[in-house]
């Protein structure tokens, strides 16, 4: 996996979970976190120089308080409102990281965000990150251009 792909995904996800969700990314996972359960993954598609996927997927009761502290609310939002905030959080991370990686004058489309879909393409970068007692594990796919995993 390409080194700059995984940082430039980490670097996109922290600042979009500390501006967007009002969460404190820890730079080491625990073990708490590490055995913490999936419990919610959406996924957006993009097309541009090159297309691809981010897969999201938050472990160990993250979904409501990221989409309470997105929404300003003391308690947890209904499923609906709680996937779509997974959503945004995704189609956020997913339009700051594209730039990192191929410059800023590359223009992308990135598709809606849906309930994550399996791919049979292996992941070009992997991170996870460290939420509270949770994590979230981001996934980035690209389906056309593979020169760019060997960056």
């Amino acid at each position: 996996m390409s080194k700059k792909l995984e940082t430039e995904l980490y670097k996109a996800a922290t600042l979009t979970f500390e501006e967007l969700g009002f969460l404190l990314p820890t730079p080491e996972i625990d073990e708490q976190q590490l055995n913490a359960q999936v419990e919610a993954a959406v996924s957006v598609d993009f097309d541009g120089p090159f297309a691809g996927k981010l897969l999201v997927r938050l472990c160990g009761g993250l979904l409501p308080i990221i989409a309470a502290n997105m929404l300003g609310e003391e308690d947890a939002p209904s499923k609906s409102l709680q996937y779509d905030a997974l959503g945004e959080i995704a189609n956020v991370i997913c339009g700051n990281m594209l730039p990192g990686i191929a410059g800023s004058e590359d223009v992308f489309h990135v598709s809606a965000p849906k309930m994550a879909e399996s791919t049979d393409l292996p992941p070009v970068a992997e991170v996870q990150v460290g939420l509270g007692l949770g994590r979230a594990d981001l996934l980035l796919f690209v389906s056309r251009y593979p020169a760019l995993a060997e960056e």
